[in-house]
């Protein structure tokens, strides 16, 4: 199993946008967990943090996070087209496009 770890920016609002998506997608967990599935992607986190520079979310992928961007970057399915707007609303990044520059480097695990 891979893991992924994601630090984004948050857009103004953006963290309270991140609480409402996040309650919104525990109302919505049996179409989530479908979600997870079809890209498979095993667990899902986010954290938000709050820093000088401003409020990032910091976002924890396990499963096959490389591939389920991809799968979600293609995807037209009805909850995925939501949580893609959903999210950009969020930190500004469009999952409809690959994401510009490599994954992040994992330089330690203990």
């Amino acid at each position: 199993m891979a893991t992924l770890a994601l630090a984004l920016p948050c857009l103004p609002s953006g963290a309270d946008k991140a609480r409402q998506v996040a309650a919104a997608c525990r109302d919505r967990r049996t179409e989530f967990e479908d979600f997870h599935r079809r890209v498979g992607l095993t667990a899902e986190r986010w954290y938000l943090q709050q820093t000088p520079q401003g409020t990032l979310i910091l976002v924890v992928l396990e499963g096959d996070p490389q591939g389920a961007i991809g799968k979600l970057a293609g995807s037209d399915h009805p909850f995925d087209r939501w949580f893609k707007e959903q999210v950009r609303e969020i930190h500004g990044v469009d999952f409809n496009q690959p994401m510009a520059g490599p994954p992040p480097e994992q330089i330690f695990e203990g």
